[in-house]
């Protein structure tokens, strides 16, 4: 809203319709008010805790809702009070200050502001005008005209009818659309019998809207089904005419050249349904045309009209937007794994400021019968709808066939600063100053008489107007005043205001709290401007006090005695760093630095009496303490010593001696720390105990019980009136203690509770405290860095690790790590409340976000270091480990924008993985495309043994695949595949089965795969390829008849076993270990020899094989004859006979087995060579050839 609307708001007075004058809101403020949040969800703010009704009938707790414009005509009065029930009022007001009611065929027009007064500008001088003038109903009461509208069975609508003022018209027209097509114009709604009607522009049509084109394109009608036709009003030889053209989609399959082809698929393979019309909006060009935008309950259109309405253009269609409309709905308030039939109910659609506002409802019976709300804010690009974000809404009912009518009776108007939420007795004002947040919520604003309802809402120069049956027309405005005054006022903060809400609510405004906490604090009072120099100069003659005389010197602009005073320091210095005293004095001025650093961080306050005690018995002397309070507030005594410190900072800029300052040994180790950062980390541990301080009456319990456990440690018990949060807050530079106290908190209740709600809501504040204070670092260190910067020749000498990122009990990170460990185990997994649940996600996820930034600045400053890669190793691990906890529980969002953040590419990719969201995992490649991360996708899906979706997943990113393939030419065949180069596919699919030699069900595959690529390349001659393939196929099937037992034997593996040459299968088959083999097995085994190029010695070895499985000389010689008959190798002959034919091609000579040495001693056995020359003549006699004879005929 604009800010000078919101100034006037504040400061006239208001009337409401019953005669009331509200109090004009004060401007003055006290000397240190106090703001209190009311509705601060809203980012509403009031100076009071009073409600704001100023209309009797509403009610509304932060809102002013009161009558805007002139009175209403007493016609209208009587339609909206004595219309017949079978008789529907609809109401439309317009922005150029006409509004009309639709009661039967009665048009009822009036005007309801004086556009000549007020103008349409949005200036700020018009709005004030439009405001004085309209805003608040006077005595004047608007003219009414009537018209009478054309007959019509359905029944006319409000939304089909346009009043407008023309040039150098004194009265307005009118032109009025029934629902069934006809249509009727009024040059003057003066007169109501001069018109010009026409009958039926669109059969078989139900018009639902008109819409005021730009650029006097004229109306654009839609009709129930969303078909559009264009009107137009023209003056043709004096005469008034009215054309319209039926706006059409481009004839052909395509349906215009920027239609997705997913989304025409979409389109053919949908129903026969038709299209639910739900909302048209327009946005003018800069060239005279006009973008349309239909929404439909399926589909986004996207049309440009120009040229006087005579080029009408489809740009796209879009259904993608509508399943991404869904996911959100199924994401924010469902379980996004779960298969759910979600039924989506789109309502309603704006255009503000280029931006397209949806609004919708979803419903999941199966889940629960209530429908929830929310808003998608689109963007429209060149070829499609691009969702911008997604805002749900705490606006739930209950859903059945009873309400659904009542369900989706939810619509809406939007302005710059707000959404207004309204069905017809309600109305939801919604604040956008931060549309990111995951949740919003917004008040309720009732009308509440029996007869009141809301007929209609509209936008006027910025203004939500309402139209009320009972109260006429009405404008929603802040309460007091909104966040655009208030960011624009001049406040301070009182300590008790300074509450966790009030900050996070600030925060949330984008105040910048530094200067919230420093508001107090008026410099001149500092205790150190009231300090003597002289006194301190001549008293103490050491170098922290000289150099302390030397700032207050500067600070009360004596530079001449603060550089005498400095010239003398650094001199001495020089001169006392001799040879043998060099190492102890090395670092000197670093130390007094330090020094008095520390000491102004922990200087007790001067005027709180109850500190005397240790003055007097230490001998401590608080009259020359730099960060002395004359303050009894802890927080103002802790402002007040972070703005000396800062103070002293830049009086170490000033002389130049920053540039000699140089590092200490830090944390008790070696490893060296610039003094500027130990400047730093005193800095933030100031700002750290603010924000504790801050927020402790929120959280006192809490604080309370760390603070006396840090404070017990210490051995510093609290004696007189002191308490241990005096201790605490005067003990700085040990602040970093209170973070272990508050995860021994957390511990000891895990320890004595069960995994309870209540368990989960500790850890969550716990981790809430421990939030703030990081964010209030954060903020100061990125505000303040500049301060603390190392000079430019010492930027890349040292290690960059703050006190935050260290670990043990000197830092912040083992805490940190701790908490994210109780809060997903303890916290996150005990709780079923969505809310706390999610809350503690965050939480979650804001911790690991400040652990590893820790890190990573680390990691930066030893980017030259030897020990830079071992660091890194460690990180990638930590990182890795700590994202995955969100991963594991399903959040991937969270986890998703860490991962972006610290480029943990395995993490994103293991979220587009399981979320299947190919479309972000294609935004990746094209957002780290300088990392490679096209490659690393695939390495990742190689690694997971899932080669085959790496074509499909990347199959729009050709030149990784590319780069993939040089990397990997055993998997070049799928490219090749997925090209349709079936012959080359099938040649390297051959060549890699004939290369493989460890698993044989691999070689198996890929010799299947490259038959089928051969057959599948029917135009190539692959006839060769063929014949190899199918003889590496037989060779396999031959090794798969193996038994099991017989493979076991010889040590193979049955499971996974391994590719075996055909010797090495023949002599499996013929082995003596393999006890069942029958002439059946050494028939195999001649059969590979067909797969062997030198056969010969293999056959005889087979053969002889046959011979041995015999006795062949114990038997009786009287039945030779049958005792041969049983022998394996008689069988063998026997069987090759039978599939062979000639026992020539198969059987060797007699001979070659008489002399050969595989039957050792046997050959020698006459008994053997009887039998063995006997099967032979048997064999020959009982195998013997057919004469062959020829026949003369």
């Amino acid at each position: 809203m604009d800010r000078s609307l919101q100034q006037l708001y504040t400061s006239m007075p208001r009337n409401s319709v019953a005669g009331r004058i509200r109090p004009q809101a004060t401007t003055s403020r006290p000397a240190s008010p106090l703001i209190k949040k009311t509705g601060i969800s809203q980012g509403r703010f009031s100076l009071s805790a009073r409600s704001n009704p100023s209309i009797i009938g509403i009610r509304s707790e932060f809102n002013m809702v009161e009558s805007f414009g002139f009175q209403l005509p007493v016609l209208v009065n009587e339609a909206l009070t004595f219309n017949e029930k079978n008789q529907n009022v609809s109401v439309r007001c317009a922005t150029n200050g006409w509004a009309w009611i639709v009661h039967g065929r009665r048009l009822l027009i009036w005007q309801y502001k004086d556009t000549k007064r007020t103008g349409d500008s949005t200036s700020p001088r018009t709005h004030k005008e439009l405001v004085r003038a309209q805003q608040r109903r006077g005595t004047a009461m608007a003219q009414c005209r009537e018209l009478t509208l054309p007959h019509c069975d359905i029944g006319h609508k409000a939304s089909l009818v346009s009043v407008f003022m023309g040039e150098g018209q004194q009265m307005a027209s009118c032109v009025a659309v029934s629902p069934t097509g006809d249509v009727r114009y009024w040059p003057s709604i003066a007169h109501d019998s001069s018109s010009v009607d026409v009958s039926g522009i669109l059969d078989g049509q139900e018009f639902d809207q008109m819409l005021n084109m730009p650029h006097q394109l004229g109306y654009l009608l839609v009709t129930t089904t969303c078909n559009l036709v264009l009107l137009q009003l023209q003056l043709v030889n004096g005469r008034h005419v009215l054309q319209h053209k039926t706006i059409r989609q481009p004839a052909g399959f395509l349906g215009g050249i920027s239609k997705k082809f997913s989304i025409i698929m979409g389109m053919n393979s949908g129903s026969d349904k038709e299209n639910k019309f739900v909302g048209i909006a327009c946005e003018g060009g800069a060239s005279g045309e006009a973008f349309v935008t239909v929404l439909a309950d399926r589909w986004f259109q996207r049309w440009r009209l120009a040229n006087g309405g005579a080029v009408e253009q489809l740009l796209y269609e879009d259904s993608e937007i509508i399943r991404k409309i869904r996911d959100e709905f199924q994401h924010k308030f469902w379980n996004v794994r779960d298969n759910l039939d979600i039924n989506l109910h789109l309502l309603d659609m704006h255009i503000n400021n280029g931006k397209i506002y949806v609004l919708g409802g979803a419903v999941n019976t199966a889940h629960a019968p209530q429908i929830h709300y929310g808003v998608a804010i689109i963007t429209s690009e060149a070829e499609a709808m691009k969702l911008h974000s997604f805002i749900p809404l705490k606006l739930a009912q209950f859903y059945n066939l009873g309400t659904e009518k009542e369900c989706q009776n939810l619509h809406f108007i939007v302005t710059n600063t707000h959404l207004f939420f309204y069905t017809d007795k309600n109305i939801y004002p919604l604040n956008l100053s931060n549309p990111a947040i995951a949740e919003m919520e917004a008040e309720k604003i009732e009308f509440h008489l029996q007869d009141d309802r809301i007929l209609n809402a509209a936008i006027c120069g910025q203004l939500p107007l309402f139209f009320s049956r009972t109260h006429g027309l009405v404008c929603v405005t802040p309460g007091d005043f909104d966040t655009i005054e208030f960011m624009n006022s001049s406040f301070t903060l009182g300590p008790s205001a300074n509450t966790a809400g009030d900050i996070n609510s600030l925060s949330t405004l984008g105040v910048d709290q530094s200067a919230l906490y420093n508001s107090q604090i008026n410099e001149s009072n500092l205790y150190m401007f009231d300090l003597d120099p002289d006194a301190m100069y001549n008293e103490f003659k050491d170098e922290v006090s000289q150099l302390k005389a030397a700032f207050i010197y500067r600070l009360k602009h004596n530079n001449n005695m603060c550089n005498t005073i400095l010239n003398d320091l650094l001199r001495n210095m020089s001169e006392s760093q001799t040879a043998s005293t060099a190492a102890a004095n090395a670092n000197q001025l670093d130390r007094i630095v330090i020094t008095i650093a520390e000491d102004l961080a922990e200087d007790l306050p001067a005027a709180d009496p109850r500190w005397e005690q240790l003055w007097t018995e230490a001998g401590h002397s608080n009259k020359h303490a730099l960060g002395s309070s004359s303050s009894l507030q802890i927080l103002t005594q802790l402002k007040e010593k972070s703005l000396a410190l800062r103070h002293f900072v830049e009086f170490l800029h000033s002389p130049g001696i920053w540039e000699k300052l140089d590092a200490v040994p830090s944390g008790g180790g070696s490893v060296l720390k610039p003094t500027s950062y130990i400047l730093a980390d005193i800095s933030e541990k100031l700002v750290a105990a603010i924000a504790l301080r801050s927020i402790q009456s929120k959280y006192s319990k809490i604080i309370d019980e760390a603070i006396n456990r840090v404070v017990s440690t210490w051995q510093e018990n609290p004696y007189g009136n002191l308490t241990a949060q005096d201790i605490f807050y005067v003990r700085i530079c040990k602040f970093q203690e209170i973070f272990q106290a508050f995860s021994d908190i957390a511990d000891n209740r895990i320890e004595s509770q069960q995994q309870t709600t209540t368990l989960a809501m500790l850890i969550s504040d716990i981790n809430t405290i421990v939030l703030h204070i990081i964010s209030e670092i954060k903020s100061s260190r990125e505000h303040n860095g500049t301060l603390y910067t190392l000079p430019q020749e010492k930027a890349n000498v040292h290690e960059y690790l703050p006190w935050t990122a260290m670990s043990g009990s000197v830092g912040l990170r083992d805490t940190l790590s701790h908490l994210v460990d109780i809060s997903v185990r303890y916290g996150a997994h005990c709780t079923n409340e969505p809310e706390l649940k999610q809350r503690l996600y965050r939480q979650i996820y804001e911790m690991v976000d400040a652990i590893l930034d820790g890190r990573k600045h680390y990691l930066e400053s030893v980017h030259d270091s030897e020990k830079y890669n071992v660091l890194l190793q460690q990180f990638e691990s930590q990182r890795r480990e700590l994202i995955s906890i969100l991963i594991d529980d399903e959040q991937y969002e969270y986890a998703a924008k860490l991962a972006e953040k610290y480029l943990d590419f395995q993490c994103l990719v293991i979220i587009c993985d399981e979320t299947k969201n190919q479309d972000r995992l294609d935004g990746y490649i094209k957002k780290f495309e300088e990392y490679d991360f096209s490659q690393f996708a695939i390495n990742w899906h190689l690694r997971q043994n899932r080669q085959g979706e790496v074509f499909e997943r990347f199959k729009g990113n050709q030149a990784a695949l590319s780069q993939f393939m040089r990397d990997h030419p055993t998997l070049g065949w799928i490219q090749l595949v997925f090209n349709g180069d079936f012959e080359r596919a099938a040649k390297i699919l051959l060549q890699l089965a004939q290369n493989e030699t460890e698993f044989v069900q691999r070689k198996k595959s890929m010799l299947s795969l490259a038959k089928l690529a051969a057959f599948a390349s029917a135009d190539s001659d692959l006839g060769i390829q063929l014949e190899s393939i199918n003889a590496e196929l037989n060779i396999i099937d031959y090794q798969e008849q193996l038994s099991e037992a017989l493979m076991q034997n010889f040590g193979y593996d049955v499971e996974n076993p391994k590719v075996l040459k055909v010797e090495e299968i023949i002599n499996l088959f013929i082995s003596e270990e393999n006890e069942n083999v029958n002439e059946f097995e050494f028939r195999k085994a001649l059969e590979l020899l067909n797969y062997i190029d030198e056969p010969y010695d293999v056959r005889h070895k087979i053969w002889s094989a046959a011979i041995l499985r015999d006795n062949w000389t114990a038997y009786d010689a009287n039945n030779a004859v049958d005792y041969l008959q049983n022998l394996i190798f008689f069988k063998l002959v026997e069987v090759c006979h039978l599939m062979d034919g000639d026992c020539e091609t198969f059987l060797p000579p007699m001979e070659d087995f008489l002399n050969s040495t595989e039957l050792g001693d046997l050959v020698h056995n006459t008994s053997f060579q009887y039998l063995f020359k006997l099967t032979y003549e048997y064999i020959a006699d009982a195998f013997k050839k057919p004469i062959e004879t020829s026949m003369e005929l």
